[in-house]
């Protein structure tokens, strides 16, 4: 079987739900099958709610933006005019794999033209230059936006070039920018790509440092957060966060704040809660215990430069069944 091919089929079944990811840490919810033809409203199960004093009750980004189709994947640049996030058409159940793996799905890009929750028409961010099939997103750009860092499915991946080939459906690629465009990005290779799934990941703002997410041996949980740092042309290899970051759950999606001391990630180590996202500061080389600061089937964490507003994704469920993803954001409390 060719490679590529293999990609198409394997995605399908994999126990890593691309999207929305957060799916994957869901427990027992299972992506629901769309009836075209029902005109039934959803009724999502649960509210993102914020956990903690410095953040005001999130809300929901409007259209166009948010559709009834699945969001995911947002980030925010640092000046928090633009928004980028990955959307697809349907629940990756409901396509082929050549619809899965080519537009309208894909990551897209929004300007901002009001409130924090009011954007522009988005429009398509080809990160798929140099290649015929691909899932992209989950962007983190470098300090000095030249490069951007994100995740894709396609035939490239380190698993896939294997003989025989694994089932590794998200490797970390680079892009350089060039006149404000992503040209043809380069897969990092190992030690950062393995033969299993590497992604959900964030440059640190030191611009050398890549915090990012893998379920490859020697971590605590199903999904771990692993750091590799960059001298010169290569990159070192990964080391396991540890506790008390990585639990035996799945600890994924990390973000930093501006002074990169702070970092905000996803995580279902508590059952009763569900997946949920977390805030860790660094003090000196030990990061403290994370501190739930919004709960609600949330992730996808992104903050502005400034630390005024926080994206995040919400997957919406009802009946234990996902249904849908959309953007939502959270602005900081003023200073007493």
């Amino acid at each position: 079987m060719r490679k590529d091919g293999f990609v198409s089929k394997r995605i399908l079944v994999s126990s890593y739900i691309y999207l929305p990811l957060l799916a994957l840490s869901v427990g027992g919810f299972v992506l629901a099958t769309r009836d075209s033809k029902s005109s039934l409203p959803r009724k999502d199960s649960h509210t993102p709610e914020v956990m903690v004093s410095d953040w005001e009750q999130p809300r929901r980004l409007g259209p166009p933006v948010n559709t009834p189709r699945p969001e995911d994947a947002v980030e925010i640049s640092p000046d928090g005019e633009r928004l980028f996030f990955m959307y697809a058409k349907d629940l990756l159940e409901n396509m082929s794999p050549k619809e899965m793996l080519s537009r309208p799905n894909g990551t897209y890009v929004a300007t901002r033209i009001g409130g924090p929750t009011d954007f522009s028409k988005p429009v398509f961010y080809d990160l798929g230059k140099g290649t015929s099939q691909s899932l992209d997103g989950e962007l983190s750009f470098s300090p000095d936006g030249t490069k951007v860092y994100f995740h894709s499915v396609r035939a490239k991946n380190t698993g896939y070039q294997q003989d025989p080939p694994k089932d590794d459906f998200l490797d970390i690629y680079v892009a350089d920018i060039v006149d404000g465009v992503p040209t043809p990005a380069r897969n990092l290779g190992p030690p950062v790509n393995s033969v299993y799934p590497d992604g959900e990941h964030a440059i640190h703002p030191d611009g050398v440092t890549l915090y990012f997410t893998s379920s490859r041996p020697g971590g605590l949980g199903k999904n771990d957060i692993w750091v590799s740092r960059q001298d010169g042309t290569s990159w070192s290899n990964p080391v396991n966060l540890g506790n008390p970051i990585n639990s035996d759950k799945n600890d994924l999606q990390p973000a930093f704040t501006s002074d990169g001391n702070t970092m905000y990630f996803s995580s279902d180590r508590n059952p009763r809660i569900g997946m949920a996202i977390y805030r860790s500061k660094r003090i000196g080389k030990s990061w403290t215990k994370p501190e739930l600061v919004m709960k609600g089937i949330v992730g996808e964490p992104s903050i502005t430069a400034d630390g005024k507003y926080f994206y995040f994704v919400h997957v919406l469920t009802d009946a234990n069944v996902v249904f849908d993803a959309d953007m939502w954001v959270s602005e900081r409390k003023p200073s007493e």
